[in-house]
């Protein structure tokens, strides 16, 4: 990743590493997503001041509506500017979420994308 340390390169894989699964809900001016491992990203839309967590299973960012897509504005490790793109399938079964990561020193871009697929509901 464009002349990192190790340290940077490990900290970004564990950053972008997918989560197995999420639970999304949307609120009047927030949008939670809760991981398998019961960690929490909250992305506020509504432009308010950001407090940094002491916790480290909780993250929050702010994030704007493009339209229907939910994009945040990051930093990430050593400073690269970062963001995230979540964006619902039309039929509702699918959510993309797209990372765009600055690549170090040559300011190239990265692009990450993962697409999850809803959850299955099953009878009993």
């Amino acid at each position: 990743m464009g002349g990192d340390t190790g340290e940077t390169t490990a900290q970004m894989g564990e950053l972008v590493r997918p989560d197995y699964s999420q639970n999304i809900e949307l609120k009047d001016a927030e949008v939670d997503s809760t991981d398998e491992h019961e960690n929490k990203l909250v992305l506020f839309t509504d432009g308010r001041k950001i407090q940094k967590s002491k916790d480290e299973s909780l993250k929050q960012l702010p994030a704007h509506w493009d339209g229907s897509k939910l994009v945040t504005d990051e930093k990430g490790p050593g400073g690269r500017k970062m963001s995230r793109t979540f964006e619902l399938s039309v039929d509702g079964r699918q959510l993309d979420e797209t990372w765009h990561i600055e690549n170090g020193k040559s300011g190239s871009l990265i692009i990450i994308r993962y697409v999850y697929d809803a959850a299955q509901e099953y009878e009993r």
